[in-house]
């Protein structure tokens, strides 16, 4: 006998935002990611979380999580403090990922693989790979490497999700999205890791290899937290309560102006 759809396990998405002060950050860009997500497995969100977005409370700081399933949706928010640690390991998990899978390229339900790829290193992020041996991303995070002043990211057809941060970033600066082994990490001037959570974060240790924040990513760190200080400062000012990073872009080239 077939479980209807409501039980499979893993059929469903979701897209967490990151919330400081009552200010949910890059919400057009989150709602976007979710509708394209959500349409790949042919659910259809009921519930606009643009529109919730403007209902927070002030005080509220942390995770917010939005779950789209075939007959339900669901959200969560987890009170937490922002990620203070300054630089993260890195290294290669045994576990493979497929190219091609959606498990890969989607945020779904189905989350095992990543869950054991985090706990089969003795780091704090694990590099996927796929079933080529090329860099996918991290296990919750998209993975950028500089060389020789030249910023390079894994091509979206490796398998990697097309996270918020990482389009945030490829906003700012040109990005080379390109098919590549771990073995060329280890030549790299800075690696840095970006989800919606840590912002953009630092490697300083990648395997063996101990590496410095770089010029690059303090002027990314740099740039993202002008944007969330100027999204804050317009939902004080003006009650708007949410913003996309094109939004954020303008602002911040208007002030510069």
């Amino acid at each position: 006998m077939e479980l209807p759809i409501t039980f499979s396990p893993g059929f469903g998405v979701f897209e967490t935002l990151r919330v400081e002060n009552g200010t949910a950050f890059f919400v057009e860009e989150h709602w976007r990611s979710l509708l394209e997500s959500a349409k790949t497995l042919g659910l259809y969100p009921k519930k606009d979380f643009r529109n919730e977005s403007l209902h927070l409370p002030k005080e509220a700081s942390g995770k917010w999580r939005w779950i789209v399933g075939p007959r339900e949706e669901k959200e969560f928010f987890e009170p937490l403090p922002v990620e203070t640690k300054e630089g993260f390991s890195l290294e290669i998990s045994e576990v493979r990922v497929g190219s091609r899978n959606w498990d890969s390229r989607l945020k779904t339900l189905s989350y095992l693989s990543h869950f054991q790829a985090r706990l089969s290193v003795n780091a704090d992020e694990a590099m996927l790979l796929n079933e080529q041996g090329q860099v996918v991303s991290g296990a919750m995070s998209n993975i950028f490497f500089v060389k020789k002043d030249k910023v390079f990211t894994p091509s979206l057809q490796t398998g990697c999700r097309n996270g918020v941060i990482r389009q945030w970033v490829m906003s700012q600066i040109e990005v080379a999205e390109e098919h590549f082994g771990p073995e060329t990490l280890q030549a790299a001037d800075e690696i840095f890791l970006t989800n919606s959570w840590i912002g953009i974060k630092p490697v300083v240790r990648f395997e063996s290899k101990i590496l410095k924040k770089g010029k690059i990513t303090t002027e990314l760190e740099g740039l993202l937290a002008n944007a969330y200080s100027l999204f804050k400062k317009l939902s004080s000012e003006s009650g708007i309560r949410s913003q996309s990073f094109n939004q954020g872009r303008e602002e911040l080239s208007d002030g510069a102006r």
